[in-house]
């Protein structure tokens, strides 16, 4: 007894090419196609977004996606880069500026105090008039020997101030002349009660005192020789003036009208010392 062919679907008793086994074919083909479309419907709805299904586009919210700056967020932008570097500029110029000006100024400032000092120690120079300290050269060409406020009574009339006492170029002879030795001094004006002069005019004429009185040095003509007071303050600034050692007449009489007192160069006083002995003298002004 023969049997169905295998995987044909039919029973044992039914033939093949029957009725209803081209039936039940028909209905298998159409299950598996209707299967067939649910599945690439499946697969359609997780691949196309909903959006394009239904005809539209949707954003996609995924933090991956590059969104499209809009025209408004472009220009706060523009103007905010804009404002920045404005300001920028407009702070880097004004702190250049600032600074050169400032140097400028610094230096300008001191340029003119610099020249100013110069210009003033040049115009007030001792020689000319102006300030004087010991060592400069004075307005008689001498050099200055005393600077103080205070000053002492000093000159031939011994009323003068000496408040800046310059000396002059040394000198060497007599005092007096042989003809006219005597060193007097005067006594006091009877009608005024005030010394008229330290010395008489018409003493020790012809000598070293004479030629001093009568000097136009530097321009000056209030050249003098220095009494005791003066002469020491030369001394001590004997090595300035160069006059360390020296014998040195003073116009101060000395013990008798033919003498006068003299600085020795042993260091020692003499008032006895004739004023036709050979010493030298100091002309002195004072200002």
């Amino acid at each position: 007894m023969s049997e169905a062919p295998a995987g044909t679907g039919m029973g044992p008793d039914e033939p093949v090419g029957s009725t209803r086994s081209n039936h039940r074919s028909r209905n298998m083909i159409i299950w598996g196609g209707l299967a067939l479309v649910l599945v690439a419907g499946v697969i359609l709805a997780g691949v196309i977004p909903t959006g394009d299904r239904a005809g539209t586009t949707t954003s996609d919210p995924s933090p991956t996606a590059s969104p499209t700056a809009s025209p408004s967020a472009s220009a706060t932008v523009e103007a905010t880069i804009e404002a920045t570097v404005e300001a920028t500029v407009e702070e880097t110029v004004e702190a250049t500026v600032e600074a050169t000006v400032e140097a400028t100024v610094e230096a300008t400032v001191e340029e003119t105090v610099e020249a100013t000092v110069e210009a003033t120690v040049e115009e007030t120079a001792c020689a000319e008039g102006g300030e004087c300290q010991v060592g400069d050269i004075g307005p008689g060409g001498g050099t200055i020997i005393y600077v103080d406020t205070k000053g002492f009574p000093c000159g031939e009339s011994l009323r003068d101030e000496c408040t800046t006492l310059e000396a002059g170029a040394v000198s060497y002879g007599q005092l007096c002349s042989p003809a006219n030795n005597y060193l007097e001094a005067w006594g006091p004006d009877m009608s005024s009660g005030e010394w008229q002069s330290h010395l008489s005019r018409k003493s020790c004429l012809g000598g070293l005192l004479s030629s001093v009185r009568a000097s136009t040095a530097g321009g000056m003509s209030d050249w003098f020789v220095g009494s005791t007071v003066e002469v020491t303050t030369a001394v001590e600034q004997a090595t300035l003036l160069g006059i360390d050692g020296l014998d040195l007449w003073t116009s101060d009489p000395g013990s008798a009208s033919n003498r006068a007192v003299s600085w020795r160069a042993t260091g020692v006083w003499n008032d006895n010392y004739g004023t036709t002995g050979l010493a030298y003298v100091v002309p002195m002004r004072t200002f």
